[in-house]
């Protein structure tokens, strides 16, 4: 840890930043939420075909001992105790409570155990001058599981301890000024933007640093303990191998415990620092969580670290005699079972105070378990990370030690993206926390991914980045769930792009398949196919399945007759695009850094980026008109910036060399270069077409405008469109306008001629059918005639994320449905403090939509997404009271880190840690492109914003 020199006041402790999830570690949380769906007696009339083909779904997966896809008899609810999950992306997550705990463990890919290990845990000891315990406790507030050991105290006073959460990092401080002393803790992930070899790392380190704060010397002791976790099926302890490792590393060691989970090899290692002269025979301990964790109580208090159990180290060797060669056998034996059953381990570290003194210790959590092989596959599957450590393994000491070498320039690197966005007065201080900590689902959602160089060509980007999936939600077990991921995909797009681009080719190969198998729809029991030509599919597979190879896992409806999968496709190609071009474009001058740049097209042309900041003709692309304003004078050229995070968001002050004396151990990696733009653009163009004659398909009347089929045929799976309809037609002409845009980049002529031709009539059979003069109709039914649709503008929504400028929908017309929608779906449903209900019906009597369960819902991340379309349109005001009030009342539910899809009028929510909340980074993008007009004030919402707070 870095430790600062305030003026003449020494060095200090580090501090929290004043921005983030922050909570006493006594705290309750005011509001009550939990997981029950009650169904009114009209919708429990509709499903009841439905759950009857669920129920027998059911129990023939039970019967086949397996788990269904979406479990709707046993739900979970929100634990409601949750900080910040440790690990990176792809490798397996741990959760942690705020108030200590390890728990929520998701090792093996996609499936989780809710437990709370209270062997897993950090332990303080203070001793003073004498060397005597003046105290000792677990640093855990939460109360002491019946199954702990017994001799183990939990003795913090949880008033004095707070937790800060802003994702990836966490810190929580302890004011022990009772006995001398000051503790933080710093934990931090490598969940780093654009550094996709650190991100990668199952692993987390943990800095502790101690003041004394008294006249006397103290000795504080931070010792780590870890266990046997998920040994087996049945959750009981087996017995596990343990094997102490003495590093190569020079300033590290530490100890392994190698174990199963679901028959899958692991190996945890917990790491240090080493002082000076320490080896690793000090300061840890093996031991029997059941039989001797009172050893490592005592042997805290006693010497205020930790030893090795002398009753648990075997004796010196023993001469064999040939005499009685078959007793010393019976005795090795035996001797050797009792040193194996060691399931725990420990490692202790000290710091030494003088008054005023402060020190800092760090450890490190790594847990490598680089091989998985799925029931059905025989096929070995290696994680992102082996590429760099190897898949043998034996990497946990070496990942180990490459954190405690690194954690300094993932902090510098973390700070260089957060600190613009944190100290951004156009960004209310709750979105700021809530961009950083929502992103916990990019690691923590069930997340693999896997390194397939050897599979694919260079030129493909999966030879470089992999293969990438990722759950919709703890609960609803498919990889991509591509519908849902339309929504939650900005967040990758804009932080770690090569993975959006690599889950687009994955969905891009599965395009011309046809699979010949069929299977009953669960919605109205026809027999149809797992796949047909030209469509998207759903998902991509159950991680307790064959996922990547196995696709469509979902089996509720007919998914290729699903109106949104293809036009979404389409729609994050060109949204895809302009951020692609934005990352690798050469910008020359401090102008050009910036969204509003990118977005500044106002003939309604699509832009020329490049050309625009360099002076020159981009050859590799051609443009579709000259631009109008003319090349600005340029400062000499820069070269190319391939990080969108020093491209948009960095201070232009440049960095003092020298400014550090300290060496630093491991190089920073540069950042992967950003895949190109225009190859991307032509790869996915065919398909691209392909998929927009297939749904044009749908038009059934020839009027331009497809039609909804009379059944859920979209991502509201629960909630009926018949005929024309406002989401799905809205993303229809969406789609045309950007396909034909496409087609005029890549100069397909006859391609744009049909499109061109196609969006016109779309455009006026959209407007002429569904603008009934204050929003978009729903649907043609006349039962659904004053329906306002708190998504009806998602096509819209995703033009405007491009970078569209041309008035594909009236201008006039959105802000007037807009504004219909936040005075009905917002102001109207819990006074603006949940978000925007799916559904409102107006009039007189207006009252939330209850035709479906999902029309009465609270959608997280579509309230998000109408959020970041309001900004574009200059309804800030109105966005940061939409999502602000939603975001405040998720916090005082409890729910950060297991955000749900939805929530209901009475408080209770659905689908717990949910992929499509991630849509909140749709709001960053939007507020970079169209920051505010008024004058912010100090916390970012502007001077006239209503209080958004309850």
């Amino acid at each position: 840890m870095e430790i600062e020199t305030v003026g003449d006041q020494g060095p200090e402790l580090d501090k929290p930043p004043h921005i983030g999830h922050k909570l006493l570690l006594n705290h309750e949380f005011p509001l009550q939420s939990k997981q029950i769906i009650r169904p009114r007696v009209s919708q429990i009339f509709e499903m009841m075909p439905l759950s009857a083909r669920y129920l027998k779904y059911y129990l023939s997966k039970k019967v086949h001992k397996k788990r269904p896809i979406m479990d709707y008899v046993h739900m979970i609810s929100a634990q409601r105790m949750y900080g910040c999950p440790i690990g990176g992306i792809g490798g397996g997550t741990i959760g942690r409570g705020f108030k200590g705990e390890f728990c929520r463990f998701q090792l093996y890919p996609g499936l989780y155990e809710y437990v709370t290990v209270p062997e897993c845990q950090f332990i303080v000891n203070i001793q003073n001058a004498k060397k005597e315990t003046i105290f000792q406790s677990v640093l855990s507030t939460y109360d002491k599981p019946k199954k702990a050991p017994q001799s183990w105290e939990w003795n913090l006073n949880a008033v004095d301890c707070e937790y800060t959460a802003l994702y990836p990092q966490a810190w929580t401080t302890y004011d022990l000024s009772k006995y001398g002393v000051k503790l933080v803790c710093k934990q931090i992930s490598p969940v780093i933007p654009h550094n996709y070899k650190d991100s990668s790392l199952p692993c987390a380190v943990f800095i502790f640093s101690a003041k004394n704060v008294c006249n006397e010397h103290r000795d504080v002791s931070i010792t780590f303990t870890w266990t046997e976790v998920l040994g087996s099926t049945n959750k009981k302890k087996s017995v596990a191998k343990l094997d102490m490792e003495r590093y190569s590393e020079e300033y590290t060691c530490g100890v392994t415990l190698e174990q199963k989970i679901l028959e899958t090899p692991c190996t945890f290692t917990i790491a240090k620092k080493k002082q000076e002269d320490e080896t690793i025979h000090e300061g840890y301990c093996l031991w029997n969580s059941t039989k001797t964790s009172n050893y490592v109580w005592d042997c805290l208090k006693k010497n205020g670290k930790l030893e090795p159990d002398p009753n648990l180290t075997p004796p010196p060797p023993k001469v064999p005699d040939k005499s009685d060669k078959d007793d010393d056998e019976k005795e090795k034996k035996e001797k050797q079972k009792k040193i194996h059953k060691c399931d725990s381990m420990g490692l202790s570290s000290m710091l030494s105070l003088d008054p005023g003194g402060v020190r800092a210790t760090e450890f490190c959590l790594a847990w490598d378990m680089p091989i998985i092989r799925y029931k059905k596959d025989k096929k070995i599957h290696k994680r992102f990370y082996t590429k760099y450590f190897g898949s043998d393994g034996i990497a946990g000491t070496s990942i180990a030690a490459y954190a405690l070498r690194s954690y300094k320039n993932w902090e510098k690197q973390l700070a260089e993206w957060q600190d613009p966005i944190l100290s951004n007065s156009n960004i209310p201080d709750w979105l700021k926390s809530a961009l950083m900590n929502e992103l916990y689902f990019i690691a923590d959602g069930g997340t693999i991914w896997f390194d397939v160089h050897d599979e694919y060509p260079d030129t493909d980007p999966r030879h470089s980045f992999g293969l990438f999936g990722y759950l919709e939600g703890h609960e609803y077990r498919m990889y991509n769930t591509y519908d849902v991921h339309f929504y939650a995909s900005f967040a990758l797009a804009q932080l770690w792009p090569n993975l959006q681009v690599v889950l687009q080719y994955m969905f891009r190969d599965t395009i011309t398949q046809e699979s010949e198998k069929f299977r009953q729809s669960l919605y109205d029991g026809k027999s149809v196919k797992f796949k047909i030509r030209d469509s998207i599919p759903h998902d991509l597979g159950d991680p307790d399945d064959l996922p990547f190879s196995n696709i469509n896992a979902y089996n509720i409806h007919d998914v290729s007759e699903w109106r949104d999968l293809n036009l979404k496709f389409i729609l994050q190609v060109v949204r895809d695009y302009r951020l692609l071009r934005g990352h690798t474009a050469p910008f020359a001058s401090e102008r050009y850094r910036s969204m509003a740049f990118i977005d500044d097209v106002r003939d309604g042309t699509e832009d020329d980026l490049y050309s625009r900041s360099t002076g020159q003709a981009d050859d590799s692309e051609p443009s579709e008109v000259a631009t109008a304003e003319g090349s600005p004078k340029q400062d000499p050229p820069q070269p190319a910036v391939g990080d969108i995070l020093d491209l948009l968001y960095r201070s232009t002050e440049p960095e003092p060399e020298g400014s550090s004396l300290a060496p630093r151990p491991e190089p920073r990696e540069a950042p992967a270069a950003v895949w190109d733009a225009g190859r991307y653009l032509a790869d996915m163009f065919p398909s691209c077409a392909a998929l927009l004659r297939r749904a044009r398909q749908w038009d059934h009347d020839g009027d331009g405008l497809i039609e909804n089929g009379g059944f859920p045929d979209q991502t509201y799976d629960a909630w009926v469109m018949m005929g024309p309809s406002a989401y799905c037609g809205g993303l229809w002409v969406s789609a045309i306008s950007a396909v034909r845009m496409m087609a005029r980049i890549l100069s397909q002529e006859s391609d744009e001629r049909e499109f061109s031709k196609l969006l016109e009539q779309a455009q006026n059979s959209f407007e002429s059918k569904l603008w009934n003069g204050s929003y978009y109709r729903f649907d043609m039914r006349p039962a659904n005639s004053r329906v306002v649709m708190a998504d009806q503008l998602a096509g819209h929504w995703y033009l405007r994320a491009s970078g569209w400028t041309e008035d594909v929908f009236p201008e006039v017309n959105v802000k007037k449905a807009l504004s219909t929608i936040y005075d009905n779906n917002v102001l109207r449903f819990k006074e603006g403090r949940m978000g925007a209900v799916n559904g409102y019906v107006t009039g007189a009597r207006g009252h939330v939509d209850t035709t479906a369960i999902q029309s009465e819902e609270m959608w997280t991340g579509v309230t998000y997404g109408l959020a970041a379309l309001m900004i574009y349109e200059g309804m800030h005001e109105e966005a940061f009271v939409t999502a602000g009030g939603l975001h405040n009342t998720l916090t005082q539910m409890g729910l950060t880190f297991e955000t749900p899809e939805a929530l209901y009028e009475n408080g209770n929510h659905r689908s717990i840690a949910y992929m499509r909340p991630l849509a909140i980074w749709s709001m960053y993008q939007a507020i970079l492109a169209r920051p505010p007009q008024h004058s912010p004030v100090s916390n970012g919402q502007v001077r006239n914003t209503k209080d958004n707070t309850l």
